[in-house]
């Protein structure tokens, strides 16, 4: 599995310097930033979600091909579980329309603490499951930036 980086803004500034600006400005990426998409340049592109994190058992894997995630909540905390890929199994196709293949949670990964501001970056040979509760369900507000592999 890659290493994955944690609460490293100067690895995001390196991979996308647009990316790293909209990370730190909050009158972009912050509290009052409306969910839906945001286009960050003419490639990179960001997801503004609110939801309510869930037990472990209610999660799935992820992964993606095209695109290296770099999560980063806004508001709230959640646990986001990593493993690498090759040790998942898939439970739904890959989806190239919407860069997304699925995984069962039987294998347990690496837990990661997300708290606001302080990014993951996810590459594609990691396979995450993100909205994991802490100890209880809670709402959060989370920015889900893509930058083309």
């Amino acid at each position: 599995m890659a290493e994955i980086m944690r609460n490293d803004m100067e690895k995001v500034k390196e991979l996308s310097p647009e990316v790293f600006d909209f990370l730190g400005d909050p009158a972009r990426c912050g509290i009052a930033t409306p969910e839906g998409r945001i286009d960050i340049t003419d490639t990179c592109y960001a997801i503004v979600s609110a939801y309510t994190t869930a037990s472990r058992d209610a999660k799935e894997y992820e992964s993606h091909r095209k695109y290296i995630d770099v999560q980063m909540l806004i508001d709230g905390r959640e646990y986001i579980e990593v493993a690498p890929i090759g040790s998942l199994e898939v439970t739904q196709d890959y989806s190239a329309e919407k860069d997304v293949l699925f995984y069962a949670n039987g294998h347990r990964g690496d837990d990661l603490l997300l708290e606001p501001g302080k990014p993951v970056i996810l590459m594609p040979e990691d396979g995450h499951m993100p909205g994991v509760a802490c100890s209880a369900p809670m709402a959060v507000k989370k920015v889900v930036v893509k930058i083309p592999v």
